[in-house]
């Protein structure tokens, strides 16, 4: 099975492809990258190829049987998307597995939502069989965080008193690939979550367990917030994500039962817990 990543360098796409290889696929990663491209790297191939220039495409697609789509959040994401099916489209792509968010039509209003949205559109306009991954808020989104937990002894991030199904980037790697190699699969959007809700208070009393002191939670300060995020992102962006927490913070983004049942027919497994991710990365940044 040819394989091709797109975003398969970061957070989540790393854990797909090296889940691919696990599994015995071939599997392709695009570069913008004039020194990687050529290249292979513990069995996966690197081509380059650019979003923003659909020229550049035919040659990363070429011979591809599934496609692991993952945009980036960018001003122009869905047009992004929309090159990325146009090749799949041109190319003869069997499956596009498509990372979208957890409950993206409750919130259109968040730019990166929209686009989601939008993609998801383009490929069903576009007849290629396709599967939806669409994960809540990533446990690992903390690791940015590591600094005010350990040394303010804080956690900022505008997680609210509604709650969030959060979910562990593991589980999305092993759900997206089972919905890229394995049959019965496609026209389904899975959402991906956590087997619990979490508040910006639990999560900060998870953080205090785990560290046996006491991590205060602050995160419903979203002047506070966009201030220190201006140092850290683009101003587009800031935008964009503080509408993300203004919804976190007035309607939360929690799973129902019905979603964790959708989601065990993908994952194969039970979703890692919020309290074990904890203690892995309190182990990991306390060692030595």
């Amino acid at each position: 099975m040819n394989v091709l990543c797109l975003g398969g360098t970061g957070t989540v796409g790393s854990q797909v492809v090296a889940r691919l290889v696990e599994r015995g696929a071939s599997v392709r990663c695009m570069t913008r990258s004039e020194e990687v491209a050529g290249s292979t790297v513990d069995g996966v191939s690197y081509v380059k190829g650019d979003l923003e220039d659909p020229a550049s495409l035919g040659p990363v697609f070429g011979g591809i049987d599934r496609l692991h789509l993952l945009t980036p959040v960018h001003p122009n994401e869905a047009a992004l998307g929309a090159a990325a099916i146009d090749a799949a489209q041109n190319t003869g792509v069997g499956r596009i597995v498509l990372h979208s968010v957890h409950r993206v039509d409750d919130a259109p209003q968040i730019p990166h939502f929209a686009s989601k949205i939008r993609i998801l559109e383009a490929i069903e306009t576009s007849g290629i069989p396709w599967v939806t991954v669409e994960p809540n808020n990533y446990y690992q989104n903390d690791y940015w965080l590591k600094d005010p937990i350990l040394q303010m002894g804080i956690y900022p991030s505008p997680v609210g008193s509604v709650g969030l199904s959060r979910v562990d980037v593991r589980d999305i790697a092993d759900a997206t690939v089972n919905a890229l190699l394995d049959e019965g699969h496609e026209g389904v959007r899975y959402p991906l979550v956590g087997p619990e809700v979490l508040t910006g208070e639990d999560t900060a009393a998870a953080w205090s367990r785990g560290l046996g002191r006491e991590i205060h939670y602050v995160g419903d300060d979203l002047d506070a917030w966009e201030e220190a995020a201006r140092g850290m992102m683009p101003e587009w962006m800031v935008e964009d994500v503080r509408i993300m927490f203004e919804h976190f913070l007035a309607r939360g983004l929690t799973a129902t039962d019905e979603d964790l049942a959708l989601q065990d027919r993908v994952l194969g497994h039970p979703p890692r817990r919020f309290e074990d991710f904890v203690a892995e990365t309190v182990a990991m940044w306390t060692e030595g």
